[in-house]
């Protein structure tokens, strides 16, 4: 039966989830990542001091607070589950609030405003829980049901299941990783990853991209980016896009536009969530880009969610 399955799954779908060399998008292991992911932030959580709650969390004087940004990953983690749960009953993906992509930003604001009311500890119930639900769905999921693409209103691309709650992982994680740590004066969520862990959610984050990217706003695009990523954790990604939509994949590439090279998982982790400056990168030599500069510069635009 399962071997059935298996063959069923690999009919279906796209082939970058069967490239999964390092199991990234299986179900034990997604499970596995999401406990361990609620183990950091319930450890973590719990040690922010009461005044530390009010913080802004970005540079930006209009930036979220550390409360807001919570609220957002409380949300956001009951979205992609909700997401997950519709897809396996067979029915499409309805949010509340989120008809199409453009409708992330006031939604994202609307169920900010919906939790704040609730309190710290209460918001960190509710996130913990999240997670711990998003591991107990993962860790019953078929190979098949895995497999399954889905459309959904806030990507660009066909995630499949596995990649949806790989976005879950990446969200909290990664994107809202440093955000967390700036509002609590701490070290970044990313910073406790074991070496495996942090490059299963560097696969699922270029996976991520891949969703992400705006067909609109490359216009005629057709490009390969190439991600190296040295040290611990590291390795080598590559994310292809095109009027179509863009798919990120693990692995090497003969020919690129654009080749970017890290001198470790964290530096590529504050790139992404933009806590480290390109520039002062480049010149420290921590970061190398080689190809088509112009189209480096873009990348920001091309796959930011909103």
């Amino acid at each position: 039966m399962i071997a059935e399955d298996q063959r069923a799954a690999a009919a279906a779908a796209p082939a970058h989830i069967f490239d999964d060399r390092i199991g990234a998008f299986a179900g034990y292991t997604l499970a596995a990542d999401l406990l361990e992911l609620r183990e950091i932030y319930a450890g973590y959580l719990r040690r922010i001091p009461d005044d530390a709650w009010s913080r802004r969390t970005e540079r930006r004087p209009s930036g979220w607070t550390l409360i807001e940004t919570l609220a957002h990953l409380d949300a956001a983690a009951g979205v992609f589950n909700t997401s997950v749960e519709q897809a396996i009953a067979g029915g499409p993906i309805a949010i509340s609030g989120i008809a199409r992509r453009t409708d992330l930003p006031a939604a994202n604001r609307a169920a900010i405003d919906a939790r704040l009311s609730l309190g710290p500890a209460a918001i960190t119930s509710s996130l913990l829980d999240a997670l711990t639900r998003a591991a107990a769905i993962a860790s019953r999921l078929s190979p098949g049901q895995l497999a399954m693409q889905v459309q959904t209103p806030y990507y660009g691309g066909l995630p499949t299941v596995a990649e949806i709650l790989g976005a879950s992982l990446v969200h909290a994680g990664i994107i809202h990783g440093s955000q967390v740590a700036v509002g609590a004066g701490a070290q970044s969520i990313w910073s406790f990853y074991n070496p495996g862990m942090m490059r299963r959610q560097l696969t699922r984050a270029f996976h991520t991209m891949g969703l992400a990217y705006w067909p609109e706003r490359g216009g005629s695009l057709h490009a390969v980016l190439a991600f190296n990523v040295e040290g611990q954790g590291g390795g080598s990604w590559f994310i292809r896009v095109d009027p179509a939509g863009g798919e990120g994949r693990i692995g090497t590439v003969r020919t690129a536009d654009v080749t970017m090279s890290f001198a470790s998982a964290d530096l590529l982790c504050q790139v992404v969530t933009l806590r480290a400056n390109l520039i002062k990168s480049v010149l420290l030599g921590h970061l190398r880009i080689r190809g088509n500069l112009r189209l480096a510069t873009r990348i920001p635009r091309l796959f930011n969610p909103t």
